[in-house]
Parts: structure tokens; C-alpha cells; sequence
């Protein structure tokens, strides 16, 4: 390192704020220093024209608040504070039902209304824009026809993972109505503290699973942050599944493949790059949402259970 950029990195840090010059950085200011002046080579006029240049900049640093130092990082969407870490897979209840949200940190949602939009997003219909305004969360939304819908909640944190959305006000000519209920929303995956409070309902009747139809879905797995969704393939044997526990199981699973049900009711989940995973006693109770299934876990070479031996599933979908 030369004297003139030794001497350049100490005024710099010692005006503008204390901003960290690496060797980098200095190199890139004289190379964008040549360029602007047209200079070559490393002569004594070279040198005494990038000093001269870089006192200028100092100046300019100062002024503009260093901008020119630190060139501006790709903006982040704002995250509603209780939400994060993004992606997320959020359970959401109103007094007309529930239903997944998948948020993304690109400022993307879907509303996942049954296990074919985890498989394919497009049958979902609608594409979701979020922001942030203060305390107001704003989604801007287009139908498949183009219509055009604005809806604005206020929200406020209740707990880790849970978000209470006010009444939504809808504008625009694509909305469905003039506002929707209120929400509770509840963060599965990743896991939060209210996600793995979340529990059945326990009504319903048990019965033993022998048909992949019954795993139709998405469920949870009791007290952690992990997703299985299931979907029968039509006209076919058994059906596809996934598994995620990070928040993206309907852009990027952890594990997906094929789920086959025995007439005695074993489960076999294969999938590329694993040996079988196989589940048996499996019992359900209930069909609806909060229902649940146990199954004992007989084979898990890929330990995509953690080494758990029964498992508990809350039917979220």
C-alpha cells in the first residue's frame, strides 16, 4: 500500500462516520479515479493528480453521505415483524375458515386453499404483491383474467409466530367484496412458538389408513416446524409428496417423490438419491382441518424424522 493510499483510507474513515476501507475498496477508487481522468500508468503525475482527485472525493463523500463508497445492496421487502424468517408457510383462520399462506422474501404470497396449489402453483389463480407500509400491510393482487384488487389490514405481533391481521379493505375492480374478517395467523414453517402450540381438535372417528386418498393434504408434524403434503395422483396408484421444514415446500421441498399405501396400510415414501422411507399403524381421526394421523416409523434411512419413533400430524390443509 502506497503513502497517498494510506493517507486516503485514514481521512476517510476518520470523516465519513468511521466507514471501514478494505483493499479492495481502495483499489476500486483508483481504478474508477483513472478512468473519470483519463490517466495511465503509475508516474509521479498520475499519483499527484489521483491525490489531488481524492481530497475532491472527500469532499464529495462527506457531503453525499459516503453513497459513493458503498455502492446501494439489492432492497429487501420489509418484513412484518412476527412472520420471519422468510420464506414462511403461515396457517390462517377467519370466521370463514382457513387456509396456508406461502410468503416469500420477493415480495410474492400465495393463498394455498387445497394440497394441488402446493404441487402446482398456478392453480392457485391469483398472484399477491406484499409490502410493509408502517403498520399496515398492503397486498396488491392480479386475477388470471387480469383484475386488478388492493387489499390493506392493519396487523400487530401477538406472539412468536402469530399475527393478528385487522379487517382487510379491498379496492379495486377484481375484489371479490369490500373487505374480509379479521385473521389469525399463525407461522408453521419455519417453526415458531405458535406453531408448535398448534393442536387437533380431537373430534372425529379413528380409523386405520389404507388408501393414499386419505392422506390427502398437508399436515404438520406435532410441535415442530416440519410439512408433509400429499396429493392422490388421478387415475394412478398412490401419490405425490413432500416434505419441508424451512418455509418453501410449495417452490423448493426438502424431499419429494412418490407415496404409496398398502392394502395394510404401510406407507412408502421413495424419491431420488434415498432408500424408502416406510411408516405403518398409521391411524387417522377425522377428515377435516385440525384432524389428525399417528404412524409408527419403521424405516428412515435419509433420518428425515429425527430419529422419532411415533409421529403426530395435525391436518392443516
Amino acid at each position: 500500500m502506497t503513502v497517498d493510499e494510506r493517507t486516503l483510507r485514514e481521512s476517510l474513515a476518520t470523516y465519513a462516520n468511521g466507514v471501514v476501507m478494505t483493499s479492495s475498496d481502495v483499489d476500486r477508487m483508483q481504478t474508477d479515479l483513472q478512468k473519470r481522468l483519463g490517466l495511465k500508468g503509475n508516474g509521479t503525475r498520475t499519483r499527484l493528480l489521483l491525490a489531488a482527485a481524492a481530497v475532491l472525493l472527500l469532499i464529495a463523500a462527506l457531503a453525499g453521505g459516503t453513497l459513493w463508497l458503498r455502492r446501494t445492496e439489492t432492497t429487501i421487502p420489509a418484513t412484518p415483524q412476527g412472520v420471519g424468517p422468510l420464506p414462511a408457510i403461515t396457517f390462517d383462520e377467519d370466521a370463514t375458515g382457513s387456509n396456508l399462506v406461502s410468503i416469500r422474501p420477493d415480495g410474492t404470497m400465495s393463498r394455498l386453499v387445497d394440497q394441488q396449489n402446493v404441487f402446482d402453483l398456478a392453480t392457485a389463480g391469483w398472484t399477491h404483491h406484499w409490502r410493509v407500509d408502517g403498520t399496515t400491510l398492503v397486498r396488491d393482487s392480479v386475477g388470471p383474467q387480469g383484475q386488478v384488487c388492493r387489499g390493506t389490514v392493519p396487523w400487530a405481533v401477538e406472539s412468536d409466530g402469530v399475527i393478528r391481521y385487522d379487517t382487510t379493505v379491498l379496492e379495486g375492480p377484481g375484489c371479490p367484496s369490500a373487505s374480509e374478517p379479521p385473521t389469525l395467523s399463525t407461522r408453521l414453517s419455519p417453526a415458531s412458538e405458535g406453531g408448535r402450540q398448534l393442536r387437533s381438535d380431537g373430534g372425529g372417528q379413528s380409523k386405520p389408513v389404507i388408501d393414499a386418498v386419505q392422506l390427502n393434504g398437508v399436515w404438520l408434524l406435532q410441535g415442530s416446524g416440519l410439512l408433509l403434503a400429499s396429493d392422490e395422483v388421478r387415475g394412478g396408484v398412490g401419490a405425490q409428496y413432500r416434505l419441508d421444514d424451512d418455509g418453501d415446500i410449495d417452490i423448493a421441498p426438502d424431499a419429494k417423490g412418490r407415496l404409496t399405501v398398502s392394502p395394510e396400510g404401510r406407507i412408502t415414501l421413495t424419491s431420488d438419491g434415498c432408500a424408502d422411507t416406510t411408516l405403518s399403524n398409521v391411524v387417522s381421526t377425522g377428515i377435516d382441518t385440525r384432524s389428525t394421523m399417528t404412524m409408527t416409523v419403521t424405516s428412515d434411512p435419509c433420518v428425515r424424522f429425527s430419529g422419532s419413533g411415533v409421529l403426530t400430524w395435525i391436518k392443516v390443509l
